[in-house]
């Protein structure tokens, strides 16, 4: 009987997927550009022989529970304590804040218009007072610039009213040349991009600006649509589903490692499973409109799919029903097998999902074009990485200065999590890149290693005096012992 469930279950999804796939194939949505849109930007324009700063992914968000970046403290300080102290260009890689994950009772949550991007920054530097104070004082410093790229979480940032709102609180003037925004930074030996555009879900048709409509991807529609309702949850492990990448692997965890015993776990899976099918039902599928003039075609998502959401509702409450029968009749093989295919199925999508945008690096640096380019850098995955391609070129990922669960059967979280990418050009065309983690005010950076050698060596190293900057603020530099 269950065997024959299960054969039925299958076979609907399947078929509903098949019609979702067909439907965005016979009526694609058009996407006119608009006015709000972001340039590539060309690393030279910046003072020649600045040092540079990259940092990734701090998915700054409302102060509420679905704010995941709780490095305040330890980011304004490393602004003020090691960032401020010379002439640098910070670069701020993407998912610089988390718009996806902010909820706002005047504003609905997929409405993807100015005012909307407006509220939802205000929202997050509001909630964020430390890092807001720390930017501001590090872009009043002389020789200093902060470039923003734009990512697959802040895509909102190619909004003007955004850019005005960032601006503004910065005590900038919005054409300020200290202050730039960009889709990629290109030049100088260096190709940086965020990353989401190697990865399938959250890849956009028009990332270089705001479409008319508003262009969604896949894991946009998952962060709102699964990720945030199963956060919320009463479950106590719920806060953490964003802390593992993809959060995918977070409902197979659940389902392995004898988790399907619990019934607030089953009832927990089983939601975020009828979640993430009908987000994955809703028909995407964009094409670039051939001209400003073109017909814009107003085909909304699962607007007229009513007969869809019908027979999801209907296979949501027989799987209810299903799980409240004493967990004692289900067989254990079944139980088992589910089990073990769970434990595979989350250690392949962790692994697939850790390579994606490594894989489609290594195709760009093959490329003519690039064959001068000697460093390449992105984030998004929240993994950090350091693979050299060659004897001249090197990927590097560097990571975020959010929470990592790096491995979810364990509970192990990522020690190094506050890493940076350092780097200097000089006149002759030399570069030269730094891979190190941020420690705190007392212990001087470390430089980056791979996860599972080991707890980084902290370099021993001694105080030199400390210095007042004009401010008022106090600098502290360190030096390592034999310099």
């Amino acid at each position: 009987m269950i065997r024959k469930w299960w054969s039925w279950l299958g076979a609907l999804l399947t078929t509903l997927l098949t019609l979702r796939y067909l439907l965005s194939r016979v009526r694609p949505v058009i996407l006119k550009p608009t006015e709000h849109h972001t340039s590539e930007l060309n690393g030279a324009l910046t003072t020649l022989g600045i040092r540079r700063i990259v940092v990734s992914d701090l998915h700054l968000g409302a102060g509420d529970r679905l704010d995941d970046f709780n490095a305040d403290r330890e980011f304004a300080e490393f602004l003020t304590l090691y960032a401020a102290t010379e002439p640098t260009e910070l670069i701020l890689a993407g998912d610089t804040f988390e718009f996806l994950q902010v909820t706002l009772p005047d504003v609905p949550d997929f409405e993807w218009t100015p005012r909307a991007a407006e509220r939802r920054l205000s929202v997050i530097l509001d909630a964020h007072p430390l890092v807001l104070d720390a930017l501001v004082r590090f872009i009043r410093s002389d020789g200093m610039y902060l470039t923003l790229l734009i990512g697959n979480h802040d895509f909102e940032i190619h909004y003007r009213s955004a850019k005005q709102t960032l601006s503004s609180r910065l005590g900038l003037a919005v054409d300020d040349p200290r202050l730039r925004y960009g889709i990629r930074y290109i030049g100088e030996g260096m190709f940086m991009e965020h990353g989401n555009q190697f990865e399938q879900w959250n890849s956009f048709v028009r990332f270089d600006g705001i479409s008319q409509p508003f262009e969604l991807v896949r894991g946009t529609l998952a962060v709102k649509n699964v990720i945030n309702p199963l956060e919320r949850s009463s479950l106590p492990i719920a806060p953490y589903i964003d802390n593992v990448k993809p959060s995918s692997a977070f409902l197979w965890h659940l389902l392995g490692l004898a988790r399907l015993r619990d019934l607030q776990v089953v009832g927990f899976v089983l939601r975020g499973v009828v979640l993430t099918i009908r987000s994955m039902l809703v028909p995407l599928s964009y094409r670039k409109s051939e001209s400003l003039d073109e017909s814009i075609n107003t085909v909304r998502h699962l607007q007229n799919q009513r007969r869809i959401k019908r027979a999801l509702d209907t296979t949501r409450r027989v799987i209810e029903r299903r799980s409240e029968r004493p967990l004692s009749s289900v067989p254990p093989y079944l139980v088992n097998h589910i089990e073990r295919e769970s434990r595979r199925q989350l250690h392949r999508e962790m692994r697939e999902f850790n390579v994606s945008v490594l894989r489609e690096v290594v195709h760009i640096a093959h490329q003519p074009k690039h064959a001068t380019t000697r460093v390449f850098i992105c984030g998004h995955t929240h993994m950090a990485q350091h693979v050299a391609f060659n004897e001249r070129q090197t990927y590097i990922n560097v990571g975020t200065w959010t929470d990592v669960v790096i491995d979810i059967t364990t509970g192990k979280r990522q020690t190094q999590r506050c890493p940076f990418l350092e780097i200097r050009v000089d006149g002759q065309g030399g570069l030269e890149h730094t891979f190190m983690v941020w420690r705190g005010s007392e212990t001087p950076p470390t430089q980056w290693e791979p996860e599972g050698m080991g707890r980084p060596r902290l370099t021993r190293a001694s105080h030199s005096p400390a210095r007042v900057r004009s401010d008022g603020v106090t600098i502290r530099t360190w030096k390592n012992e034999g310099e």
